[in-house]
């Protein structure tokens, strides 16, 4: 596949999610939101060819900082990204602090490239969208827990919707299923290299952090009709804690 086309595919992408944006929370935003990661998926397959592979089956690392309120919950959604996408990742920060200020990503570079591109929409617009969510006093919610537990519905449907797309192109083709499965694998042997290199050991962060149902459910909504401009809220001031 010619690199013009490749540029027009991924002109086409966010045509799409402009066109979603403009129709944020009706049934017609929602249709071209779910166009657009239908022919991620699909440009993610057509790309390549199994039996001659390109500078875009390489490997590569790359490292993401974070920056501004919820770095947690950011570095949340990169890795959901990263799962659905075929790539690895770890996030870097201070022990007992909720707060993140670096995710490495590993995976093949064709990956690498959609992963960039989705986080770099997603994830102001789930911060807008939170900016918008408060607690209750009555019920005893604070705006922190009904913001954390919004932004956990967000990249819990986002996250599914991503597998499914990309679930619904490898259906049926075996060899691409088996070549994904690969991807992740290659991905996951970069990620220990790189780990045992640098002395480095993972971790699991365990979390009791309190869910707001009514919350969760509302972030959840954003994800099936979500608003990918990144025009209406590039400019927008970091959430306050």
């Amino acid at each position: 596949m010619g690199t013009a086309h490749i540029e027009k595919i991924k002109e086409r992408v966010q045509k799409l999610l402009n066109q979603a944006a403009d129709r944020a929370g009706t049934a017609e935003g929602e249709v071209f939101y779910q166009k657009a990661f239908d022919l991620m998926a699909t440009y993610g397959f057509e790309e390549r060819d199994l039996h001659n592979p390109s500078e875009d089956d390489e490997v590569i690392m790359r490292t993401f900082p974070l920056g501004g309120s919820y770095t947690d919950m950011q570095a949340s959604l990169l890795l959901q990204l990263c799962s659905a996408l075929h790539c690895m990742g770890y996030m870097e920060g201070r022990r007992g602090s909720r707060t993140v200020s670096t995710v490495i990503v590993f995976g093949l570079r064709r990956h690498m490239e959609r992963v960039e591109m989705l986080f770099g929409v997603l994830n102001p617009q789930m911060a807008a969208g939170a900016r918008n969510i408060n607690g209750s006093r009555a019920l005893g919610i604070a705006t922190v827990v009904a913001r954390r537990s919004y932004m956990s519905g967000f990249i819990s449907v986002v996250a599914d919707r991503l597998h499914a797309a990309e679930g619904s192109v490898a259906a049926g083709k075996n060899e691409y299923a088996l070549a994904l499965m690969d991807d992740q694998e290659k991905a996951q042997d970069a990620m220990d290299a790189f780990a045992a290199e640098q002395g480095i050991e993972f971790s699991n962060r365990s979390s009791r952090a309190s869910v707001d149902a009514a919350s969760f459910l509302r972030g959840a909504h954003a994800g099936q009709h979500s608003d990918l401009g990144q025009t209406r809220v590039r400019a927008r001031p970091a959430l306050p804690c």
